[in-house]
């Protein structure tokens, strides 16, 4: 979870990739932006990249839509049409320069029927990126790739049956963040939707993902809460003004966002941000903070940790829910076009029960 909280924090700072070539017959390193269709364009001149999968299976794994940065292919010298023993050289794609976007409220994106029809199947294929690591969200051994995964790519073949799916999972949250600012990709997940419409309050980073991506339809919630101790002066608390110069304590990576819109710590306030949950309990217990604010799901093995059951109340002034959503780049037509495709599957998993019945699953661990 503290890796999901702060790839969608630090998606300001996302930047281009470096630029690198690779001569066929020889292995190959996935880059962050590579997919293998993209791979197979750059050194067959056609995106038929079976041939290739089929030389890397052992390496890739049963799933040709999920490569990882990292790993090493064989780039064979004959296939789609190469000569054998013909080199060809496989160009990553030169980085765009990212403008600095206006502070602006973000535009949902336009539904399809409003836009240009595709101009042939292929058109409608679709490339993913997520990251490894984020239980329960996405993750290399998660089952189905984890419940972010699962709902995004069967809402996406909900909507369109027989599009492709290529859905990269990078290394860590470093490799996530440079894939997303590469724009080689259509759809990035999982991301956080601050509040868009509030500007003024917002950091820096948050105005730029208000400002650059197209959301989707929140998928799935954060539940996030609050805790002090029994007898405190914030117990019982219901609105946040009431927590106005309150020292609050969230774990280091965690977003901000919502705090910022509230104005909080204020004036006289601090906010304190060590390693993880039971940190921050520890210093509630020291006396070093008054509130304690994380994720609800991770109080229980914090409050455990520290011996904290039975003597802390919630501040329901700070219980709220904190969506996540797929995004796209607003320079990118076809990923705003994925992210119309998913907002329609999504709807139609909730009408049919099929996203209950994944969440349910996934968050059982099956």
């Amino acid at each position: 979870m503290k890796l999901l909280l702060c790839a969608v924090g630090a998606i300001g700072v996302l930047g281009a990739t470096t630029a690198m070539a690779q001569t066929a017959c020889q292995p190959y390193t996935i880059q962050p932006g590579d997919t293998l269709r993209a791979i197979n364009l750059r050194a067959y001149g056609d995106d038929h990249f079976r041939p290739l999968y089929q030389a890397n299976q052992l390496v890739i794994g049963p799933n040709p839509n999920l490569i990882e940065v990292g790993s090493v292919l064989d780039i064979p010298c004959a296939g789609n049409g190469t000569a054998a023993g013909t080199p060809v050289r496989v160009e990553e794609p030169e980085p765009r320069e990212q403008p600095v976007p206006a502070a602006a409220p973000v535009q949902d994106p336009v539904p399809e029927s409003e836009m240009t029809a595709p101009e042939s199947p292929a058109a409608l294929n679709v490339s993913f990126v997520t990251y490894d690591g984020n239980a329960p969200y996405s993750g290399r051994d998660l089952p189905n790739g984890g419940l972010a995964t699962e709902l995004l790519e069967t809402a996406y073949l909900d909507t369109l049956p027989d599009a492709q799916i290529e859905t990269t999972v990078v290394r860590d949250l470093p490799g996530f963040l440079r894939a997303m600012g590469s724009e080689a990709y259509d759809v990035g997940f999982p991301s956080i939707r601050p509040d868009c419409n509030v500007i003024e309050t917002l950091a820096v980073e948050m105005i730029e993902l208000c400002a650059k991506y197209a959301f989707s339809q929140p998928f799935h919630e954060i539940p996030m809460a609050a805790w002090t101790l029994s007898g405190s002066p914030v117990s019982g608390a219901v609105d946040p003004a009431e927590l106005s110069g309150s020292r609050i304590c969230r774990p280091e990576g965690l977003f901000t966002f919502d705090l910022d819109a509230d104005r909080l710590p204020g004036r006289g306030g601090a906010l304190s941000t060590p390693a993880n949950a039971t940190a921050c309990f520890e210093a509630l217990a020291a006396g070093q903070t008054d509130v304690v604010s994380i994720p609800r799901n991770q109080a229980p093995p914090a409050l455990a940790a520290t011996g904290l059951e039975g003597r802390v109340v919630a501040v329901p002034a700070l219980e709220r829910g904190v969506t996540l959503h797929a995004v796209a780049n607003q320079s990118n037509p076809a990923g705003v076009a994925a992210i119309s495709r998913l907002n329609r599957g999504l709807a139609a998993m909730r009408a049919d029960g099929s996203w209950f019945r994944i969440v349910a699953r996934q968050l059982s661990g099956g």
